[in-house]
């Protein structure tokens, strides 16, 4: 192979990283904003149920278990019952507000 063969090859070899990671991005983007859209809309609408109780999610690593177990339920990573079965252990006393939130997340 030639210098001029090796280079040309080198840039197909680049162009086509750059591809399969834009499109990598942009599957990962969709996926991320596809639940950040439940989500929005999940919040909505138990903002606007006077019956939910709020679950109390004070801090950081709190906010981040229950989102991530959330994801998970959207994305059929957990079941529903794994779900509520979490959600009783984290904060006993919010069973109903943790079905009404998998309802809401499972809803198509």
């Amino acid at each position: 192979m030639n210098k001029f063969q090796g280079t040309k090859a080198l840039r197909a070899a680049a162009a086509i990283a750059t591809v399969l990671a834009a499109g990598l991005m942009t599957t990962t983007a969709a996926m991320a904003s596809s639940f950040d859209n439940k989500m929005s809309s999940v919040i909505a609408s138990v903002k606007a149920d006077p019956a939910y109780k709020p679950i109390p999610l004070t801090s950081t690593a709190e906010r981040e278990w229950f989102f991530s177990e959330s994801e998970a339920l959207y994305r059929k990573k957990i079941t529903k019952e794994q779900y509520l079965s979490d959600g009783a252990k984290q904060y006993p006393g919010y069973e109903a507000s943790f079905n009404k939130l998998a309802d809401l997340l499972t809803a198509s």
